[in-house]
């Protein structure tokens, strides 16, 4: 049994045991902000078992009610966190808890951070994520403190240009584009795990930074910036190209999965006592 490692929350042990000082870094949530956790067995597996605690006094505030999705040769579990009072939770699924994370609606903390939602055009990219079950799509949202810099900004163009006998240069094609940096990590950094997670995320085919859909630049990958020797805290520049060239059907499906305007198949909800999906 597996708990996807696309899942926003972290259950790494990766400072442990540590080179330095633990990163005091925490996860924050807005309460309008979907957590999708999904969690991929085998057939022989039992359902696992899931509980959202209060992460000061470590008393459990709901369960956690998984759907469950069968597959070929697997069964997928998984639920939606979404709504949660103002508080720091954890989430317990069998016998691993989440690192803590902080639910917030005050509006001056979320401005400092960008929500990331991400999926798989379809389930075949790899397997231990699903990204369409039982024909409805879903984004995973993941928010960081971190944002786009004006000073983070590049230009390029790809073309293609002709000599003259004179030597006058002609432009027979060119297409401009900006590359923007984007930093993860705020003045107290984030732990190594975050720059791991945003690597991972951008495997995905689609990728929306606050709505606006960005592509790993070539080939590139994080790069780390150590704030202080011997502090497991980093912040992590990736730069990133906006996709302009979309199509139609794909975006429009892609925002609607965003937004949640799901009417039809499934409607996510959350009851007073379990965290929950219900089919509508």
């Amino acid at each position: 049994m597996t708990i996807s490692p696309f899942t926003p929350l972290f259950f790494s042990d990766s400072n442990n045991p540590s080179d330095g000082c633990l990163s005091n870094h925490l996860q924050v949530f807005a309460p309008t902000d979907q957590l999708l956790i999904e969690v991929i067995a085998e057939k022989e597996d039992d359902a696992p078992t899931a509980s959202l605690h209060d992460a000061c006094t470590g008393e459990a505030v709901s369960t956690i009610s998984f759907s469950e999705w069968i597959m070929t040769s697997r069964t997928l579990y998984f639920a939606t966190l979404q709504g949660l009072s103002d508080g720091v939770y954890y989430v317990t699924i069998n016998d691993a808890d989440s690192e803590p994370f902080k639910v917030t609606s005050d509006a001056a903390e979320l401005e400092r951070t960008t929500l990331v939602q991400y999926r798989f055009k379809d389930n075949k990219q790899r397997d231990d994520v699903v990204s369409i079950i039982s024909g409805v799509t879903y984004f995973f949202d993941w928010r960081v403190y971190g944002g786009f810099k004006d000073s983070g900004w590049s230009f390029g163009v790809n073309n293609e240009q002709f000599s003259t006998q004179d030597a006058d240069i002609v432009e027979l094609y060119a297409r401009d584009y900006t590359l923007k940096t984007f930093t993860l990590g705020g003045a107290q950094g984030v732990p190594v795990t975050a720059g791991q997670m945003l690597n991972r995320v951008l495997t995905c085919n689609y990728v929306y930074f606050n709505g606006k859909r960005f592509t790993r630049n070539e080939s590139e990958v994080p790069s780390v910036n150590v704030l202080i020797e011997g502090l497991d805290s980093f912040v992590f520049t990736q730069t990133l190209r906006e996709v302009h060239n979309l199509n139609a059907t794909i975006e429009s499906n892609n925002q609607a999965a965003i937004l949640r305007k799901v009417t039809t198949d499934t409607a996510r909800t959350t009851s007073a006592g379990d965290v929950r999906l219900i089919d509508s």
